[in-house]
């Protein structure tokens, strides 16, 4: 595969993993204007690694506090949360797996899917009372992030988006939701990674591995980058520019 094809494409998929905008649109949208061939399913996984030892390492610390103090009994405790959150996109994804990949990974899913969480994202910063902080958070409102986290199945519609959006309209800042968001990810893109990587069996063998090393390094350089600066960008301009982000990339998807 051609460098340039896997630099970009490494790029875009650090870039937007994490911001609610939709990884998978901006993917069609590069490859098809582009004009590039399926660049494969192991190039995919690996460059969702990337992202994933991204927001392990950014989130280091947090990460380490969060395992030392593991209570799942302990009111308000952050691991517990996280876990429980993760429960229903891993039982959703097992049960709807083969349906998702046979019914909804088409362009006119991803644009509905782009446009309509573009715009219920936007909602969800007008509405959203925006008073809470992760000290504060509940299995409840795990529980029920974690819900809106199965929207992330269908294709277009952004992890980073439906899991902010829910806890957004449960009255968390923005800057809590979005972190929540990212330390979610790592449960999330864990037991995306693995099970994706068991489902290739040998085809492993056949990809070259300084490819593979590329692709994760250059996702991995790419997300830890934009975690930084969303973080620090989201308090000052809110949700709103990224939602209509997303209604005009739903029309630049439909022109393609």
């Amino acid at each position: 595969m051609e460098l340039l094809q896997l630099t970009i494409l490494s790029l875009v998929q650090g870039l937007t993993e994490f911001l609610p905008i939709s990884s998978s649109a901006h993917l069609i949208l590069v490859s098809s204007f582009m004009h590039w061939p399926d660049q494969g399913l192991t190039i995919d996984i690996f460059a969702h690694f990337g992202t994933l030892l991204a927001v392990i390492f950014y989130f280091r610390d947090d990460l380490i506090e969060i395992i030392k103090n593991f209570n799942f009994f302990e009111k308000n405790n952050l691991g517990a949360n996280l876990f429980l959150a993760t429960v229903p996109i891993a039982i959703a994804g097992f049960i709807f797996k083969d349906f998702i990949e046979i019914n909804l990974r088409s362009e006119e899913v991803i644009f509905w899917s782009t446009l309509i969480f573009g715009i219920v994202l936007i909602f969800s910063d007008k509405f959203s009372s925006n008073q809470k902080d992760l000290s504060q958070i509940s299995l409840r409102d795990s529980l029920l992030i974690g819900f809106f986290q199965i929207f992330a199945l269908m294709p277009g519609s952004s992890r980073s988006a439906v899991t902010m959006i829910g806890a957004l309209f449960l009255g968390y800042t923005k800057s809590n939701a979005a972190k929540f968001s990212f330390l979610l990810a790592v449960p999330t893109l864990s037991i995306v990674f693995f099970g994706e990587l068991v489902s290739i069996n040998q085809e492993i063998f056949k990809i070259n591995y300084s490819e593979l090393i590329y692709v994760a390094s250059v996702s991995f350089l790419s997300a830890i980058c934009c975690i930084h600066f969303f973080l620090k960008l989201i308090e000052k301009v809110g949700f709103v520019p990224f939602g209509i982000y997303r209604i005009f990339l739903a029309g630049f998807i439909l022109v393609f």
